[in-house]
């Protein structure tokens, strides 16, 4: 294993030690920083390896086609690293395989499919190919979890772990108040009506009248807005409902 405590790139399984070892020496000169093991003897040790303690950016594994036994050992072994890792990305190297197999395995997990005989400079590529698009994706999923904290003014509402805080402090809410606040916050300085809150946050089989959404802003107002502070958080707007006012710098 590489030194240090990050861990490696790339982990390269295959059983043929002088094919593996040929790999390696590409994938090194490529610049990459590369572990290689041989297929452990159950697949339960090789899926607790690759996912728990070696947690590479790429695994790649090469099946022979009696390891393969006709696609359904290799489905096998991709199912069972799914189940313990979705998002670790997966290159397989196969020694033969016709387009159903293909399909088949990449459809049970696999990011990309290689089928002897195939190029270094295609299988460098493809390994650089996986990269990119694991790159692309963990950059998409922090911008899609950012979005799950909304802040307004004091205010700072984490969508996933279902808390708010008001200039740091958590403030415990019931669950009807954390909904009713987090539709407040996803359209702040806009007035929404009592039916819209209804709607949004009761639910539209909701039977009761709309004094409901004046008791539970009341209970906002006395737990958020900053006592003594001018202007409000929560402003009534005649005729209509209420808006969450962000307040100007």
């Amino acid at each position: 294993m590489a030194s240090g405590h990050a861990p490696p790139s790339l982990v390269l399984v295959a059983d043929d030690p002088l094919w593996r070892a040929h790999l390696v020496q590409v994938l090194l000169e490529e610049g990459f920083q590369v572990v290689q093991r041989p297929f452990p003897r159950q697949l339960k040790e090789l899926v607790a390896e690759a996912g728990a303690r070696l947690a590479p950016r790429l695994l790649i594994l090469h099946l022979s086609a009696e390891r393969q036994n006709s696609a359904s050992g290799a489905v096998m072994l991709l199912q069972g690293l799914r189940r313990r890792d979705q998002a670790i990305p997966l290159l397989l190297l196969l020694d033969a395989a016709d387009e159903e197999q293909r399909a088949m395995l990449l459809d049970a997990g696999a990011d990309d499919v290689l089928v002897q005989p195939f190029g270094l400079r295609e299988f460098v590529a493809r390994c650089r190919a996986i990269l990119r698009r694991a790159g692309r994706q963990r950059i998409a999923q922090r911008s899609s979890s950012s979005a799950e904290l909304l802040q307004v003014g004091p205010i700072s509402l984490d969508r996933e772990q279902c808390r708010v805080h008001l200039n740091g402090a958590e403030v415990n809410l019931t669950p009807r108040e954390f909904r009713l606040l987090e539709c407040f916050m996803l359209h702040p300085g806009r007035a929404l009506s009592r039916e819209q809150l209804l709607e949004q946050v009761w639910g539209p089989d909701y039977s009761g009248d709309s004094k409901s959404v004046d008791v539970h802003v009341l209970w906002l107002r006395r737990k958020l807005d900053v006592a003594g502070s001018r202007p409000e958080l929560f402003i009534t707007v005649r005729g209509i409902g209420y808006r969450l006012d962000p307040p100007r710098p």
